[in-house]
């Protein structure tokens, strides 16, 4: 009886077991990215969801003073002297990076995080590479970065990402970068 009682038990454990180890599957594009997201970017510039976007080029006391309001998180400033376009300023934002020169947005960078997506949907961690393929216009680099990429957004604007792994997108960057290729 003790065993067949183990035998009808088994399925259900290792049915358990299995339901408890699955992740929720990375998404392609999602509309549900730019709804959950308090700042959006996009290939021209950023800013808070719903409100007009600073475009590459706008004041840097206007950008970090929006962002931050947004976010709800605090500025860390750096600077780079060493970048191929000239000395850049940065502001940091959890996981984006914001690109300066002469007081002056020129680029993001955005890792996998909380609170930040593109216009069309793309979030670093959720998105995946062979679902953006299916919905973007995607072209492969081949540079010394790994998993390089860039592709046409909604607008026609060109964003670059990161795939290392070649399954997850897992940045993304637009305008003026200070990656060393």
């Amino acid at each position: 009886m003790m065993r067949k009682s183990l035998l009808l038990a088994l399925p259900l454990v290792l049915a358990a077991c299995g339901e408890a180890q699955t992740e929720p599957e990375p998404t392609a594009v999602s509309a549900e990215a730019v709804e959950g997201a308090k700042v959006l970017v996009d290939a021209n510039g950023l800013g808070p969801a719903g409100a007009v976007p600073f475009r590459f080029g706008a004041a840097r006391a206007d950008v970090d003073a929006a962002i931050g309001d947004a976010l709800g998180i605090a500025v860390a400033k750096s600077r780079n002297e060493e970048c191929g376009a000239g000395p850049m300023d940065f502001s940091q934002f959890g996981p984006l990076q914001i690109a300066y020169m002469d007081g002056e947005l020129r680029g993001w960078f955005l890792r996998e995080g909380e609170d930040v997506a593109t216009s069309d949907g793309v979030q670093p961690g959720t998105t995946t590479f062979a679902g953006l393929q299916l919905e973007k216009q995607v072209r492969e680099l081949d540079t010394t970065l790994e998993g390089e990429f860039e592709y046409t957004t909604a607008d026609y604007g060109t964003i670059t990402g990161f795939a290392e792994d070649g399954e997850r997108v897992t940045a993304l960057q637009a305008g003026i970068s200070c990656f060393f290729r």
